[in-house]
């Protein structure tokens, strides 16, 4: 298993996934299907952006920033009511707006849970998932942007959940999903 994924599946067991369940509002079964589908999309979507200089700039400057403490106590973090607007705003930052709908709807879609609540669940993880690439970057003796991109790269590129989820989002595979994520949404209205 993937350190960054064994990382997070250890914090987000249990009495965790039950808090998040209760905090977005949805049944814990479609909470954890939620969530095994969003922790490797948020990684990937996150590698695709790692493989631009800009989107490994910003990726790298977060993960500078972010300590990883976070996952020190996951429990107290999920349980706070700004948890989910936390995560949205590192979101736009490091990968600019729109993405976490465009993530949302994809995992309303494949689970059922209701798009409001998906999108809160993403934000909730996203700095989860940073914290994680952060320990993990320290772990390894503090990484440079290359070094965070490859770690990330990892995650792209398969033909499995994460392959699909950046087709999904980089509808025409340059890298760019500020643009593709406008098209999505512009098909909307």
């Amino acid at each position: 298993m993937n350190q960054l994924i064994g990382m997070l599946a250890n914090q987000l067991g249990g009495p965790v996934m039950e808090q998040i369940s209760q905090r977005i509002g949805a049944d814990q079964g479609t909470t954890q299907s939620a969530v095994s589908m969003a922790v490797p999309m948020l990684l990937s979507v996150m590698g695709n952006q790692a493989a631009t200089s800009d989107g490994a700039d910003a990726i790298h400057q977060a993960t500078q920033e972010n300590d990883g403490s976070i996952l020190d106590n996951v429990m107290e973090y999920v349980g706070n009511e700004g948890a989910a607007n936390m995560g949205s705003s590192l979101l736009g930052q490091v990968l600019g707006g729109g993405t976490q709908n465009a993530m949302a709807e994809t995992i309303g879609q494949r689970t059922g849970m209701d798009s409001g609540a998906a999108t809160q669940l993403i934000g909730m993880l996203a700095p989860l998932v940073m914290g994680a690439l952060s320990k993990s970057s320290q772990e390894q003796g503090g990484l440079d942007r290359d070094g965070i991109a490859q770690i990330l790269g990892s995650f792209t590129g398969n033909n499995d959940l994460l392959g699909m989820a950046a087709k999904a989002i980089d509808a025409d595979g340059d890298g760019n999903i500020a643009e593709d994520i406008g098209n999505i949404i512009s098909k909307m209205f």
